[in-house]
């Protein structure tokens, strides 16, 4: 089984999706996100409620079983270290996506992104351990 980082932009996709394709995927894999991402969500909220494709109630169940196979990492379990490299990746593309590439750089587990400006921008950089969203669904 692999591993991989999830970030909110594939979070939020798969919830506004709410293709079951997306479930048959978390329960392939195993997944991680720093509990950071619970914030970065909560402020995506209502575009989140505006575009999703289900109704409240199938949105409700679809959240529950997707988020059930999120292990969800406290910001406590990363190091200073981690997160001083993370921020050094990510300063000049989006130092938001810190929490993220600082969770997958303490694990040594790939990072999945739906920002494909990130992952160019890490890649140029020489950060190799970052797949896209569109690559990932190609596994």
């Amino acid at each position: 089984m692999r591993e991989f980082v999830v970030d909110a932009n594939v979070l939020m996709n798969c919830l506004i999706s709410g293709r079951e394709t997306y479930q048959q995927l978390f329960k392939k894999y195993t997944f991680y996100a720093p509990d950071f991402i619970f914030a970065e969500m909560q402020e995506h909220q209502a575009e989140l409620l505006k575009k999703t494709h289900l109704s409240p109630a199938l949105l409700k169940e679809y959240t529950l079983k997707l988020f059930g196979r999120i292990v969800f990492i406290p910001n406590f379990l990363v190091s200073n270290q981690s997160y001083l490299q993370a921020f050094h990746w990510c300063k000049d593309i989006d130092a938001d996506d810190t929490p993220y590439l600082a969770l997958a750089i303490e694990f040594d587990i790939v990072f999945v992104s739906k920002d494909d400006t990130l992952v160019r921008g890490l890649r140029a950089k020489g950060f190799d351990k970052i797949i896209s969203f569109s690559e990932f669904l190609s596994l």
